[in-house]
């Protein structure tokens, strides 16, 4: 079993950030990760399992939210980008930790392509007839 290491102020802290919303504390928690880890600011290619190490980096906050944290920093196109370009992944002190699979490169490629004019090709036909102000003919 592990000890509580816990501090007083610890869990006052943790206690306060549990009383706001889950969006707020989200938000709070990016805030704190991309202030204290470089690696994050940089939009570099994290090692997998990062949200583990940063879960038992920053005990006070909920490890739910952190993963959202990271999910929501790996959804970035800044993030897809860097990926799409491949290499070293790193871990949270900015250390190389694995490579970027060939695999998860194409993946991320696809996510950052400019999407095809959906819109233009399901648009509907402008109709043939002129469309005339309320009121007049509209030949």
């Amino acid at each position: 079993m592990k000890p509580n290491t816990e501090t007083a102020l610890g869990a006052a802290l943790k206690s306060a950030v549990q009383s706001l919303s889950k969006k707020k504390q989200t938000e709070m928690i990016a805030e704190h990760v991309y202030s204290k880890f470089e690696v994050f600011r940089q939009f570099r290619p994290l090692a997998l399992g990062i949200h583990e190490s940063l879960i038992a980096a920053l005990p006070q906050f909920d490890a739910t939210l952190i993963s959202r944290v990271v999910a929501n920093h790996c959804r970035k196109p800044r993030y897809v980008k860097s990926l799409a370009r491949g290499g070293k992944r790193f871990d949270l002190a900015g250390k190389p930790s694995g490579e970027v699979t060939a695999e998860e490169k194409k993946a991320a490629q696809l996510m950052s392509a400019p999407k095809p004019a959906v819109e233009a090709a399901t648009a509907p036909e402008a109709s043939a007839t002129p469309v005339a102000p309320e009121g007049q003919s509209a030949e």
